[in-house]
């Protein structure tokens, strides 16, 4: 890392409408600036504490950090995103042109961090903000692309303006945030875009968060009824086959998703949305009780989908929690573009009212909750006059209400399972959840992966997106699809698994046993071996897993190790150390294919496609 060739400039934005601006700053240099009443002071050390103090009778709105690093060549950039949509910018040409302004606001909580990959495909350069939750606009500046991209500056600038707010006042007294600024020195061969972004959340976390909340139930695989299903032809029947098939293949978790209540999101415009009452539709789910107690019966867990601050026009909610939603400053209703309403975040009685919804789902003997749609909250601020706002920020009212629904829920229900969507993410919010899910990608291989790796930059608790499987998938594909989801996070289906062929049960019988087995050390970070992350190693009590996934063939083996071929292609290289092992290979439904005893080296090994093989001391059980 090299600091000196690092610099920042700040710019204070004062209640009272001044600004000041701190000039040019070399980062590693420690600094003090006092200029109109306004204090900066920049640490030397990294990440780089910079501290703004207002004058007496003013407080400070905005802080804009602007840092700047010399131009390096480029292979990719993850800019600042919530990891739904960052692969869209991926290339360096694209994100000038198209990258330049991005916005964190509750309907997408973005990382505030910026990674440039050099030609390695490590990171070159890193620039960020360590700092609490709070709306923040990410610009580029330089290269300036105007009538045409100004590369000759020489330099990669970008801007974090922070908006200050305590409780329902605008500005605060004084802000301390860290600037996060790394240069790849030559030489030095960097670090994955992965870890680096893990480095920048574990200092944003043990500043201003706390730790992820482990439940192993949360862990284990999930069932949902979203992906291959109309909300409206679910029903308890399809559930309870679902999980009696799915609980004999290892799956754990059970969803019953949006629509349970009436009409789902997946209904037309002109059907009119009763969401907000949370009672269940009696024609489909006649007794939820009973419902929960046969999925406990069978060996499952039933969570229930919510959306706590919505409010459909049909439901009875509506009328009863009208002055409750977020509206205009005449009282106009703002809807979302998925039509319903909803209560607003900055009022703490609102919130109150979600917390209660969250409450009474749990009570009813739900395992765990699904809490979704918070990224489909209106755009437009809230200014109605029927409420009071406690709160300025509705990132800041999102935080409160996931933490309070967190407690009140846990003090009688210690284990229970929350599944939170990576539009309200980062280090900040994934300790409000058990797990965090990939955004939409069913039926999306590549991006589904992409998502949940990005997840795993903050926590290891990602969990894939629910994959379903085409009718021209054989086992060998649907073995590839389970490992893929598996390297990346924990697994979770949209298919009907009560219709799988012998074959296929087979495949997530054999996928589930190794998962199941190793499943503290699914819960944790997955470690990348390339720069690429398509070799990723879960390091576990009794052995390794390493996952290979496309364009990845090599493998080092150190001690037990299970390394799963989710890719197609049959050739893997493994490099041992150490004594002779005795390896083992299997096909994707788990049927040993050969075995063979390997000194230490460098060996070309044949695994069929969607299989594993396992490394053990010789002579020794694999």
């Amino acid at each position: 890392m090299i600091a000196h060739d690092q610099s920042l400039d700040i710019h204070v934005q004062l209640k009272s409408g001044r600004t000041v601006m701190s000039g040019s700053i070399p980062l590693g240099d420690m600094a003090t600036i006092d200029m109109d009443s306004v204090r900066i002071r920049v640490g030397s050390e990294h990440p780089y504490a910079v501290s703004v103090e207002a004058p007496p009778g003013d407080s400070i709105t905005a802080t804009t950090y602007t840092l700047r690093s010399p131009m390096r060549n480029f292979t990719g950039v993850i800019p600042p995103d919530s990891g739904r949509w960052f692969m869209n910018l991926a290339a360096a040409t694209s994100f000038w042109k198209f990258g330049r302004d991005l916005r964190s606001r509750v309907q997408d909580v973005k990382v505030p961090l910026y990674l440039f990959l050099g030609a390695n495909r490590h990171v070159e350069i890193a620039m960020g903000v360590v700092g609490d939750l709070t709306e923040t606009d990410c610009r580029l500046i330089e290269p300036e692309s105007n009538r045409a991209l100004n590369i000759h500056t020489g330099g990669v600038q970008v801007a974090f303006t922070r908006y200050h707010s305590s409780g329902a006042e605008d500005g605060v007294q004084a802000v301390t945030e860290h600037m996060y600024a790394r240069l790849r020195a030559s030489g030095d061969d960097g670090e994955t875009w992965l870890d680096v972004m893990r480095d920048f959340s574990e200092q944003t976390r043990a500043r201003f968060g706390r730790p992820d909340v482990v439940v192993p139930a949360a862990v284990e695989p999930y069932w949902c009824s979203w992906t291959d299903w109309d909300s409206a032809d679910v029903d308890e029947e399809l559930v309870l086959q679902n999980v009696a098939a799915g609980v004999a293949l290892g799956v754990r978790n059970f969803i019953l998703d949006d629509g349970w209540f009436g009409p789902g999101l997946d209904s037309s415009y002109g059907v009119p949305l009763n969401i907000g009452d949370w009672s269940p539709d009696p024609g489909r789910f006649p007794d939820l009780p009973r419902l929960i107690t046969s999925v406990g019966e069978l060996g499952g867990r039933l969570i229930i989908w919510c959306a706590p601050h919505a409010v459909g026009p049909a439901s009875d909610a509506f009328r009863k929690q009208a002055a409750l939603l977020m509206a205009d400053a005449d009282g106009r209703h703002l809807r979302s573009e998925t039509q319903f309403f909803s209560l607003c975040l900055r009022s703490e009685e609102a919130r109150e009212v979600m917390v209660d919804v969250c409450v009474r789902l749990a009570q009813t003997g739900f395992h765990g909750a699904k809490y979704d749609l918070f990224n489909w909250l209106p755009e437009e601020a809230c200014e109605s006059p029927d409420h009071a706002h406690d709160l300025r920020s509705p990132i800041a009212g999102l935080r409160d209400f996931l933490r309070r629904a967190d407690d009140a829920v846990r003090a009688f229900a210690p284990d229970y399972v929350v599944e939170l969507k990576q539009n309200y993410g980062t280090a900040l919010l994934a300790p409000y959840g058990t797990s965090m899910r990939a955004g939409d990608a069913p039926y999306d291989l590549t991006t589904n992966l992409q998502r949940t790796l990005h997840v795993q930059g903050y926590t290891g608790l990602a969990m894939n997106d629910y994959q379903s499987f085409s009718p021209t998938d054989g086992p060998e594909s649907k073995a590839v699809i389970v490992g893929q989801m598996m390297a990346a996070g924990i697994p979770a289906y949209g298919t009907d698994l009560a219709h799988l062929d012998d074959a296929s049960r087979a495949v997530l019988t054999f996928y589930h046993d190794l998962y199941h087995r190793n499943l503290a050390g699914f819960a944790r970070y997955r470690v990348p071996e390339d720069a690429t992350c398509t070799t990723l190693r879960v390091p576990s009590a009794n052995e390794d897993i390493v996952f290979l996934l496309e364009n990845a063939h090599r493998c080092t083996v150190r001690r037990r190790t299970t390394v799963v071929n989710a890719r197609y292609d049959e050739h893997v290289t493994l490099e041992t150390y150490g004594s002779t092992v005795a390896v083992r290979v299997f096909d994707c439904t788990g049927q040993e294919s050969s075995s063979l005893r390997l000194s230490p080296g460098i060996h070309p090994v044949r695994v069929p496609v969607g299989g594993m093989l396992h490394v053990d001391e010789d002579g020794s059980d694999a």
